[in-house]
């Protein structure tokens, strides 16, 4: 098998332009769309086992999703957790929480089985390396052992950092992308809560182009890539998968700064490009309501799309991986749209409201769980009685520290930076009548619900929303310390469910490969990420729970493809 050609150029036998039965403008053996963990996951296990591969990129950074994340991957019986760990109880506990909704339950076992050898094969043979979380056990360990198969100890596996200006050139390393959610990119989640990097040592590695979180993922995978000769294409979107007549899958159509190319793929193509979350049309379609993004802006079901026109199964396509989105009153984001934050309601001395002014969520034990009440359809009052945007209301004392102060490292202002006036998303008033007037809420319902839930506050109790169960908290909002509301003045800011990417989309096998409707399994084409449904059954055991499944079933796929037998195209 002829070696991947260096960036740019072409190795005879790898690069065919101009034959003459499809007009191929290049032919590989495998095409990756997409550039997540997932996706240069496959990438890399395909390239190391023979095939000539070629990774195109419809963004101009490299790393999708993975990239703006954590990077953490929740493994059951990794190596630091393994002598008290159970492969039974890990799929008790998934089982549990899928509740019956799992696209295919066998793939639970699947990942459960794999994934721990997913992370040793990036532990022992890329740059990558990772140690056990720290303070984050199983998310649903803050209700004790109600949820079989929990451990209340980390599942979770966080990255380290990793030198990505020394190992890939600084050029390369900035073409990583980043995000404005896990501040600071450099520093990993255990040295934060550590206190191990001062503002010295962050300076020193903003300057060299260090990466932690997802960023730590990304740089050492792209790293064995670019040492095999695997090129990377950015601003190359994917736009159609070709197929033989037959049902297989040989190739792909990319655009581009060059203009559109038709690319063969002699063994297979794999969709690993992310969900469809800023696709208006496809979330009003299979989830029903607005949620806001807090990913990069390019995972507009691509993926979901090109595969359908094939006739590929979907599964799970009612679901995404949940959070709650705050706007910043003057932040902006790279396209000057105002910035969602990662926040779930003020914490303490606050509540939420729907738009009548009833409160109608506990909040959740996870930031996955936050945002999925806004879609509950009201039978006594016929409708989505809680659909978005929802209030968060609140006191003097929130006002008196910024308002989100809440949240670390975000601070507001009711003043913009040149005099601005405040945004409509937030309002301020001089009594609860006042305030509910300017929200549009019936005055005397939240007059009433404030009333109610101070009443039980000011002694820590919430008896409608509240769980006793529940001893303290880990990734989902502040539902244990209760204090009342007090004012005036009082305040609101909108609350809307956010989305850290769709779950539902390809239905796949054991091996990432595609299933159809007309045929069993599409011959050449595989997926993983949130272009795949899902194997956790859509739902999020513990920090990680989207990253360890992209990786592991991008592990897989690219197994599989080196192991193919290429086909004649």
């Amino acid at each position: 098998m002829p070696e991947n050609p260096a960036p740019g150029s072409s190795v005879p036998g790898n690069s065919a332009p101009g034959i003459a039965n499809d007009q191929w403008d290049e032919i590989f053996d495998v095409i990756v769309v997409g550039s997540g963990g997932g996706a240069l996951t496959a990438a890399l296990l395909a390239a190391r086992g023979g095939a000539s591969t070629v990774v195109v990129e419809k963004s101009e950074f490299i790393g999708g999703t993975t990239a703006v994340s954590g990077g953490d991957m929740w493994i059951p019986n990794n190596r630091f957790v393994a002598d008290r760990d159970s492969r039974e109880d890990a799929i008790a506990y998934i089982t549990r929480l899928s509740d019956g909704r799992a696209a295919d339950p066998s793939l639970i076992e699947v990942y459960v089985d794999t994934a721990p050898e997913a992370h040793e094969y990036l532990l022992e043979t890329t740059g990558y390396d990772s140690e056990p979380h720290i303070q984050l056990n199983d998310y649903y360990s803050v209700i004790g052992d109600r949820i079989g198969g929990v451990r209340h100890f980390p599942r979770t596996c966080a990255v380290k950092p990793y030198p990505a200006g020394a190992e890939l050139g600084l050029e390369l390393a900035r073409k990583i992308n980043s995000g404005p959610w896990v501040p600071p990119q450099e520093v990993s989640f255990p040295e934060q809560r550590r206190g191990e990097v001062g503002p010295e040592e962050l300076a020193t590695r903003q300057r060299e182009v260090w990466r932690a979180k997802g960023g730590g993922l990304i740089a050492p995978l792209l790293k064995g890539l670019v040492d095999r000769g695997v090129e990377v294409r950015t601003s190359t979107p994917a736009v159609r998968l070709v197929d033989d007549g037959a049902g297989a899958v040989v190739g792909a159509v990319v655009g581009g700064p060059g203009g559109t190319r038709r690319i063969g793929a002699r063994r297979g193509v794999v969709l690993a490009c992310g969900g469809f979350e800023w696709n208006a049309e496809m979330v009003k379609t299979f989830i029903g309501y607005e949620v806001k993004p807090i990913t990069p802006w390019t995972n507009t079901g691509d993926g979901h799309q090109m595969a359908m026109e094939v006739g590929a199964k979907l599964g799970s396509m009612t679901t995404f991986f949940g959070y709650g989105a705050v706007y910043e009153l003057w932040e902006k984001g790279r396209d000057g749209n105002p910035l969602p934050q990662m926040m779930m309601g003020l914490g303490p001395g606050s509540i939420i409201v729907n738009q009548h002014g009833n409160r109608f969520m506990h909040g959740g034990y996870t930031y996955n769980d936050f945002p999925h009440p806004f879609g509950f359809f009201d039978q006594r009052n016929p409708g989505y009685t809680n659909k978005p945007p929802a209030w968060n209301i609140f006191g003097a004392a929130h006002l008196a520290r910024g308002i989100m102060g809440s949240k670390p490292g975000i601070s507001m202002s009711l003043t913009g930076p040149d005099d601005q006036e405040a945004p409509d998303w937030i309002q301020v008033a001089g009594s609860i009548s006042e305030l509910a007037e300017k929200t549009g809420i019936d005055a005397d319902t939240l007059e009433a619900t404030i009333e109610r839930y101070n009443q039980y506050a000011e002694k820590g109790d919430d008896p409608d929303w509240g769980d006793p169960g529940q001893t303290y908290v880990l990734t989902g909002p502040d539902t244990v310390n209760r204090k009342p509301i007090s004012g005036p003045p009082y305040g609101a800011i909108q609350q809307w469910p956010g989305t850290l990417g769709t779950n539902g989309g390809l239905r796949i096998d054991k091996d990432a490969r595609v299933l159809g409707y007309r045929e069993p399994i599409i011959d050449g084409l595989y997926a993983a990420g949130n272009t795949s449904a899902s194997v956790l059954g859509a739902v999020y055991p513990g920090g990680g729970s989207c990253i360890g499944p992209s990786v592991t079933m991008g592990y897989r796929a690219g197994k599989h493809l080196a192991s193919k037998a290429a086909r004649d195209i």
